[in-house]
Order: C-alpha cells, then structure tokens, then sequence
C-alpha cells in the first residue's frame, strides 16, 4: 500500500500549534508553581501580551484546558511506566512490576502539581469530559503494571493489548488496582509531606515490592 503524502502544515496551522503549545507550557507553570487557582485566562493571556478572550480561539473554555493538562500529565506518567516496562521487558515479572511503580513514584516526586491535578479534586467546579478520554488516559497508565502482574499471575499476555476499558474488567486489573492503591497511597503521602523525609524510596520499595512479591 502506499502512503498518502501528507500536505505540508500551513503558517496559520504552524502559528495555532505553537500558541497552543505557549498557552499550555505557561498553565503547567503557573500550575507548578502557584497551584490549580492561579492558572486564570487572565494571567495566561498577560503573559502571552494577549486579550483573554483571544484564548477561546484556542480552547472552549479553562475547563478545557485543564483537561489538555490533565491528559498530557497522563500522557507523560504512562510514557515513565511504559519506558520502566520496556527497560525490564526480559526481567522477571515480578521485577517488571517493581520497575513500573518505582517508575510512577519517581515521576510523581518531580512533578508533584500535576499528580495532584489529575488525582485530587483540586479544580472546584471541573468536570471531566464526557467521552471518557480521562478514564482511558488512567488506565492506560495502569496497563504496564497489569501485563506484568498478568505475567506473575501466569497468565498468557495477549499480543493486542485490550484497549483500556476492556483491561478495567479483567482480573489482572483487579489485582493491579488493588496494588495500585497501595503504592498511590504511600506516593500521595509522600509528595504532600506526610510521611518522614528520611528513607521514603527505600520504604516504598521495601513496602510495594513485598505486595508484588506476595502474589507470587
């Protein structure tokens, strides 16, 4: 078969993606820097030298946005989950599996504004879109750790991954999610400043690898 040729990208398209990308760049700023509440069209729009209601060119609204920078930050945590899979894709599951959550905890001490936005209520009044593109973006998120539990488990892992919401009803899932808790409880402590500052990467292998290594 051969391949359409793709028509070269516009100026007017080039200079959108840009401003797109600008506008998003600045709201994980602020986001990281000042929390939800300071990510307003207002500031974004100052510091891009911009009329605020330029921006509704860009998104339907703040709700909008939030979720580009909801789904990106997924994006962004499954990429570190899946690397730590493939990274250990001839290890033993049960290490895979280590790997994974190590992966997702490392991920979440350096960007601890957007784990919390995508895992906490921290937007009053947001609701997520109804397509469920969030949910899958969680899910998908999960599925390293799901084949690699599937794999201590003995199970076979299928060539075609399921897509995410067919992985949400399988056992493995169950199994994964249970974990998932596990290790998502101690992160969240630990990126709010709850738990002690010494030994908290030791701890948290020492405490999730156990879980991994007792489904064996």
């Amino acid at each position: 078969m051969t391949d359409v040729p793709t028509a070269p990208e516009t100026r007017r398209e080039r200079l959108r993606r840009e401003l797109t990308a600008d506008i998003l760049r600045i709201a994980r700023r602020q986001l990281s820097e000042e929390g939800a509440g300071a990510v307003t069209w207002r500031a974004i729009a100052r510091e891009l030298g911009m009329n605020p209601a330029s921006l509704y060119t860009y998104f339907d609204n703040l709700d909008a946005l939030f979720t580009a920078l909801i789904l990106q930050s997924y994006e962004s945590l499954g990429a570190a989950v899946s690397a730590a899979a493939h990274d250990h894709r001839d290890a033993e599951p049960v290490d895979r599996a280590i790997a994974c959550m190590l992966a997702y905890r490392a991920w979440a001490v350096e960007h601890p504004a957007e784990f919390n936005l995508i895992f906490t209520d921290q937007i009053p009044g947001y609701e997520a879109p109804d397509d469920g593109g969030t949910f899958d973006a969680e899910m998908a998120v999960l599925q390293p750790v799901i084949g690699a539990l599937a794999a201590v488990r003995g199970r076979v892992i299928p060539e075609t991954p399921p897509s995410p919401s067919e992985v949400a009803d399988t056992p493995e899932a169950d199994a994964s999610i249970g974990l998932w808790a596990q290790a998502h409880g101690l992160v969240m402590l630990e990126i709010n400043n709850h738990l002690p500052d010494t030994g908290r990467p030791e701890r948290f292998e020492r405490v999730v690898g156990g879980a991994i290594r007792a489904l064996v």
